[in-house]
């Protein structure tokens, strides 16, 4: 029959509608989850949820409003109902429409504010300290609303407001609006919901942030990778190409790059593209006011040279003064030349060409200064679209929020600042300039050491020649000695050829050996494994970074050194050799190669690591003048070999004791021993069948640890209570406690968990299996669970010794107590290692495998939680383990 009474009818109607809205809220969440999820693009993330939040609270508008440096700010994102209200997306605000009071409490106290006209009243809710569960209530105090308040949401049409913060890395990042035509009251349920909408955008900024700082650093590098490559060409610099590539990267109108010569003989090179400082230029090669010579050799401006700069008297005295960067770095960075300290003389070639902001790099490798690389850039015009002016001294600016007209604010010729990471990714580009350009001074000079030795062989022959001449003079005039002198002649000159022959050898043998030992130092940088060089006393010659590295050592502090008392050379047992019993010796004394692979070496600080090492002969014309060794750390190689062998050593023993009673169970029954004896023929096959269970048992614990542990198994997490799981798990175990006479008692707790159940049920049934087996008949196994919240005290057994901690955040505390005979002190945290066991015979009469209590722990750590146990010997023992609250 159904009821008439008006009371009970509104108490199902307040029913429904609050199931009715805890249903929308979980869809809208688990929705907004979703979008996260997909996509980490911040624009579609913030479309997605003012669309949400706006169906979700019926509301006729829903910006997210996101603040500038300067407190204005801009509307970003916006949802608006059939036009009911004006749109404002795109549109600027000024600081002044939000005073900076209730920034502050926007900001520390996360307070949300609702507005109703109607009522003259507006409500103000921080963020509770604490959000244990979705029904935490949020207290909302209201007062009288300001009347300019009431008078700006009126303007434009509002009735009713809410506005929540959104906070990013403890910074005021923007507001979350929702604006309603008429008269609306806002439930505590919707303003929880927006707060947790407004707690997901903040993760949602956070990654897109992140985001874009992974493709800004990505881009970074392939601009430093481009860059390089022209300018370490195998063939040759392609400095022009690089300059142009540098300054497209830096958004620059121009740049240059100066390289000031390193001797007065040499003339100054100037490369040059895009935009540059005006001035008269004649030709291309001008004196400065010291009398050095200048050229420009390359340019990609159709505008005639410019002079050079760098050699201006008033140049280096103005970056003298002017501030770097940072300390010890020839970095300048200027954003705007009209704020600078600069000559008007300077000025002028700067600004007459329409360059208002400058970065200078001063282009150094080592030890030598080479010039400078300078990228110019214009002046930009900005554009703003203001919902209202700025300046509240005009009348003016009170028309847009009457009329919904934005003003469009033009402000031109700005100058652009200089970004932290333009000027890194500048000097990264900078640092390839000047090693480069090192390089290409190097090789001009060896190029001018090879003509200066042309020219000796070309004054050589020309002597050769004269002697010639001489030669034949005296033929003529010594008609007697003139064979003896033909005879000379020609040795003369086949000694002249030989030596022509032996010095283009000599050039070609010496190419190749810088060749060679270019080569060579690479792949001694490159190589991973430690190699060093000794000579016959056993003393370093070379020795590579990673060998140095492994040492503790730089490689300037090897050279020269007995290496073996460096890495004081140890046998596997720890006894030091003699050198004359050393592998390394025989190398030297017999040229015989040693692999030896259990060595040990110590390192700078003392401490030791085992080595694998090979040490070769090196030759001579068939002589032994050193040898090279090889050699690298072997520590994680043996620590896994042991754990490999310690693996194997358990797992085989476990599988053998199983099944060497299966096997001599079916043995008695296939030799037909026992068919007189029925009864001893059951026992042994019961025998046989729990110990075949115990290896199905042994076998399925090993897979679901490995694959726990490998991530293999995923967890299938979801939203479920506590109670119900400790009320199955119990119900899973009550037989095995009933046939044990254990009494088991049970306290739960209805809290809400994010977790997987199966493995949680799995997690509690093992430690309840351990307890009734190891507890005496006719005693008592507690299960019992309590809510901890942020703060509290708990203790963490997971370490070396029990540590009381303090939470970060709520979460569950699960304890299983028992009667037992207790569990000794040293054993309480290796217990959760595989095949640990307190009692190795008496746990495989009881049927265990030793890894339950491992893959407890593995379940609990991928939840995010802690395991671990206390216990007194006689008394009985406790296990722990805890569980967050999402």
């Amino acid at each position: 029959m159904p009821s008439n009474n008006p009371h009970s009818k509104a108490l199902n109607d307040t029913s429904n509608a609050g199931e009715k809205q805890i249903t929308s809220l979980e869809v809208l969440l688990y929705r907004m989850m979703n979008r996260i999820r997909q996509s980490v693009e911040l624009p579609a993330i913030l479309s997605v949820t003012v669309a949400e939040i706006r169906g979700f609270l019926e509301t006729d508008r829903v910006k997210i409003y996101r603040f500038d440096t300067d407190g204005s700010g801009e509307v970003v994102a916006e949802s608006v109902n059939e036009e009911r209200l004006p749109s404002l997306l795109g549109q600027h605000f000024p600081a002044e429409d939000i005073p900076s009071e209730a920034r502050e409490l926007f900001l520390l106290a996360r307070q949300r504010s609702i507005v109703d006209v109607a009522a003259q009243q507006i409500g103000l809710s921080p963020v509770p300290e604490a959000e244990e569960s979705i029904e935490l209530k949020h207290d909302i105090r209201f007062r009288a609303v300001d009347s300019c308040h009431v008078k700006y949401l009126t303007s434009m049409g509002v009735q009713s407001s809410l506005v929540v913060p959104i906070l990013h890395r403890e910074h005021l990042w923007g507001l979350l609006v929702s604006h309603h035509s008429l008269p609306r009251q806002v439930t505590e349920q919707e303003l929880q919901v927006v707060q947790l909408v407004a707690d997901q955008l903040s993760i949602a900024i956070a990654q897109a942030i992140l985001l874009e700082q992974s493709r800004l650093q990505a881009q970074q590098e392939a601009t430093i990778n481009r860059v390089a490559k022209l300018l370490h060409s195998m063939t040759e610099m392609q400095l022009q190409q690089a300059l142009e590539l540098t300054v497209s990267a830096l958004q620059g109108a121009g740049g240059r790059i100066c390289i000031t010569p390193q001797n007065p003989a040499e003339k100054t090179q100037l490369f040059t593209t895009g935009k540059q400082p005006i001035s008269a230029v004649k030709d291309n090669s001008s004196k400065n006011e010291q009398g050095e010579q200048t050229e420009a050799i390359n340019s990609s401006s159709s505008s005639p040279v410019p002079d050079l700069l760098e050699k201006h008297p008033s140049w280096r005295e103005w970056l003298r003064m002017e501030a770097t960067v940072a300390e010890g770095k020839q970095v300048w960075a200027v954003d705007d030349l009209y704020q600078a300290a600069l000559q008007s003389d300077l000025a002028q070639m700067f600004l007459g060409a329409g360059i208002r902001s400058l970065l200078i790099i001063g282009l150094q490798y080592r030890q030598h200064f080479l010039g400078y690389l300078s990228i110019f850039r214009d002046e930009i015009d900005i554009e703003t679209i203001w919902a209202r002016r700025p300046d509240r001294n005009d009348q003016r600016h009170l028309y847009p929020i009457i009329s919904f007209e934005t003003w469009r604010e033009l402000k031109r010729g700005q100058a652009q600042p200089w970004q932290a990471t333009e000027i890194e990714l500048a000097q990264a580009l900078a640092s390839h300039f000047a090693m480069a350009i090192h390089q290409y001074q190097l090789y001009q000079q060896v190029h001018a050491l090879n003509a200066d030795l042309q020219c000796d062989i070309e004054e050589r022959k020309q002597a050769e020649k004269k002697i010639s001449a001489l030669n034949a003079e005296l033929e003529q005039r010594v008609h007697e000695r003139t064979a003896e002198l033909r005879r000379a002649n020609r040795r003369l000159l086949q000694e002249i050829s030989e030596r022509e022959r032996a010095l283009r050898d000599r050039k070609q043998t010496q190419a190749s050996l810088e060749r060679l030992s270019r080569q060579s130092e690479l792949i001694l940088n490159s190589a991973g494994e430690g190699i060093y060089g000794l000579n016959c006393q056993g003393k370093i010659t070379f020795v590579n970074p990673a060998a140095a590295r492994m040492l503790g050592y730089t490689v300037k502090e090897l050279i020269n050194l007995f290496m073996h008392e460096i890495v004081k050379h140890s046998r596997p047992d720890g006894i030091r050799y003699f050198f004359e019993d050393n592998p390394i010796y025989a190398t030297l004394q017999d040229g015989t190669v040693q692999h030896i692979t259990d060595d040990i070496f110590y390192r700078r600080d003392g401490s030791k690591f085992p080595v694998e090492y090979v040490s070769t002969p090196i030759r001579e014309q068939k002589t032994i003048v050193g040898a090279v060794v090889i050699f690298k750390d072997i520590t994680e190689r043996q620590i896994i070999e042991r754990m490999k062998d310690e693996f194997v050593s358990v797992v085989s023993h476990e599988l053998r004791t199983p099944l060497t009673s299966i096997r001599s169970a079916l043995g008695l029954l296939a030799r037909g021993s026992l068919n007189n004896q029925p009864e001893k023929s059951q026992r042994m096959l019961e025998i046989a069948f729990d110990n075949t269970n115990r290896l199905v048992r042994l076998i399925n614990d090993i897979l679901d640890i490995e694959r726990i542990n490998s991530g293999k198994v995923t967890m299938h997490k979801q939203t479920c209570n506590a109670a119900d799981l400790m009320i199955q798990a119990v119900d899973e175990m009550r037989a095995m406690a009933e046939k044990a006479e254990i009494h088991l008692e049970l306290t739960p707790v209805s809290v809400e968990l994010w977790a997987d159940p199966d493995r949680i049920i799995q997690t509690i049934t093992n430690l309840l299996s351990n307890a009734i087996k190891f507890s005496p008949p006719g005693s008592t196994v507690w299960l019992s669970v309590e809510l901890q919240q942020e703060g509290e005290m708990k203790k963490v057994g997971d370490v070396e010794e029990n540590k009381l901690i303090t939470s970060s955040s709520p979460h569950l505390l699960f304890q299983i107590q028992d009667q037992g005979r207790g569990i000794p002190e040293d054993k309480l945290e290796t217990i959760f290692d595989r095949f640990q066991q307190v009692d190795a015979s008496n746990s495989r009469h009881q049927g265990g495998t030793g890894l339950g209590l491992a893959i407890c722990r593995s379940i609990i750590q991928q939840h995010g939680g802690k395991i671990w146990a206390e216990s007194s010997l006689g008394k009985g023992s406790t296990f722990y383990f805890t569980l967050p609250i999402s």
